[in-house]
């Protein structure tokens, strides 16, 4: 009993110990600009979770989205087939909630928090549905390059431009050196052209 009475006084002291420099430390002018940067970075980064959340909602609110299917799952119980789809201009996607069935709300990036919370109670949605399954990273890259090129392209010409090159990517072949040259000038991970070939 004595040895662990002896091993608790031990701690006492040195938690005091411990305790005293962390007093002294924070009389210490440095230190103080540590935490008072620390508590404004914090309030800062607050604000900017507010107002991302606020910039997406615009951005998809305003979008004239241009439409393609991003998954599809079937429900035995229910007998129907459910399409996702995702815009190629705002980057909104339905698919979010096969995240969301498999993972929680709590697990979801804030990112997908925030399209979860737009998408609910929402079934029709603007735009331009296309019927182009694929990933939707590489149809925005894809869009992107082709508003690049032509910067007044209305979006029906757009999506057809799309369609062709999507078409391209799928059945004309190419070796694995041109997908990755096809990728880094896309911006994209090279598995996006295996997704799309097969």
């Amino acid at each position: 009993m004595n040895v662990i009475k002896k091993e608790y006084e031990k701690i006492i002291l040195e938690r005091k110990d411990i305790l005293d420099r962390i007093r002294a430390l924070a009389e210490d002018e440095k230190v103080k600009e540590y935490f008072s940067l620390c508590k404004q970075s914090e309030e800062l980064a607050s604000q900017q979770i507010d107002l991302y959340k606020k910039i997406k909602i615009e951005d998809y609110s305003l979008c004239n989205h241009v439409w393609v299917t991003t998954g599809m799952e079937y429900d035995r119980w229910e007998e129907r087939r459910e399409v996702y789809c995702g815009c190629i201009k705002c980057g909104l996607d339905q698919s979010v909630f096969i995240k969301l069935d498999n993972a929680g709300y709590k697990n979801l990036s804030y990112k997908d928090q925030v399209m979860c919370d737009f998408l609910k109670g929402r079934c029709n949605l603007n735009g331009i549905n296309t019927e182009l399954c694929c990933d939707l990273d590489l149809a925005n890259a894809i869009y992107l390059k082709i508003k690049e090129k032509h910067p007044n392209i209305d979006d029906e010409t757009a999506v057809k431009y799309l369609n062709v090159a999507l078409n391209d990517m799928r059945y004309i072949e190419v070796s694995d050196k041109r997908k990755e040259k096809r990728a880094k000038r896309l911006s994209l991970n090279p598995i996006c052209f295996r997704k799309t070939n097969n």
